[in-house]
């Protein structure tokens, strides 16, 4: 596989393993560019396949990865995290040495400990990777071809892995618009453990305090828009981030820990009555989350 031109499709045939919010979206996407000629589904649920098909987002389905995986030229797997290791293990039985084998997890260490050891020699093509999209809803229903536009797309490829895996990697998920940043798998979970895993946590827990407390029904009455834009991540779905957040616990607990400890000084400052340490704090919050917002502005005019 090349780069596509004008004539030749970048894959021939796709095979996405979950084709709901990730991989349906990464279907339509790559369907609309015109990179792919066809586009297999596995899943657990025939009704969410058989939609996927009716919306034009995959040709077919099999039940089994290993039924489609002997001649396919790149595998995504876009299931949970907690799943995609099990899909390495079934691949490890796999006969083709070519097919170019890919993930979306948001968590990497794990998962490339699982594919070193499932997918041996194999392993030079395997590229890991975690696009940082999504929404809170799930399923093919909720699949946007415009999901990656104009957002980041992490590649996690280790020494060794094939320079010709990783460009194709990449080409296909620059043809759905998203742009391509390089890291360390380390700082891959460290870095989303800070900026994804954590704001997930701090949201259920603070919809689970106030489900807890004797005035909730009044509090579900009185939230504002700064109160639902925080605690939005919590309509995530439960099961996805209950794996998140075991597989990528040392990250995890470590910015809890140290989170507790900033929460423990505004607690303090609060208490003593502190003024300006406490305006100085949030107006330090306050010229960081500037900064988030001018980037995001210069990414997606870019």
């Amino acid at each position: 596989m090349t780069p596509m031109d004008n004539a030749t499709p970048l894959i021939r045939k796709l095979i996405i393993v979950g084709v709901g919010l990730i991989g349906g979206s990464l279907a339509l996407a790559l369907r609309r560019a015109g990179a792919v000629q066809e586009i297999i589904g596995v899943g657990r649920s025939e009704v969410n396949l058989n939609k996927a098909i009716e919306v034009g987002a995959i040709d077919s389905v099999v039940s089994r990865l290993s039924d489609a995986a002997e001649d396919a030229d790149v595998i995504v797997l876009a299931t949970p995290v907690n799943t995609i290791n099990q899909h390495l293990e079934e691949l490890s039985v796999n006969p083709s040495k070519d097919v170019i084998i890919t993930d979306v997890g948001s968590v990497k260490q794990d998962i490339v400990l699982a594919a070193k050891k499932c997918l041996k020699e194999r392993y030079r093509n395997f590229v890991p990777g975690h696009p940082v999209a999504g929404r809170e809803r799930s399923g093919i229903d909720a699949a946007n071809p415009e999901l990656f536009k104009n957002h980041n797309v992490v590649l996690t490829p280790e020494d060794g892995v094939s320079p010709e895996a990783v460009a194709v990697v990449r080409a296909m998920w620059m043809a759905t618009g998203a742009s391509i940043i390089f890291m360390d798998r380390k700082e891959h979970d460290a870095v989303l453990s800070l900026t994804s895993h954590l704001p997930h946590i701090l949201a259920y827990a603070m919809m689970n305090y106030l489900a807890g407390d004797p005035n909730a029904e009044r509090c579900y009455q009185m939230t504002a828009g700064g109160f639902y834009d925080f605690t939005r991540t919590a309509s995530s779905d439960p099961e996805m981030w209950r794996d998140i957040s075991i597989m990528n616990k040392d990250c995890l607990l470590e910015d809890i820990r140290r989170f507790q400890g900033r929460l423990g000084d505004i607690a303090m400052m609060i208490q003593d009555g502190e003024e300006a340490p406490l305006e100085k704090l949030f107006e330090d919050a306050r010229q960081a989350r500037s900064l988030i917002t001018e980037r995001r502005k210069f990414s997606q005019s870019s």
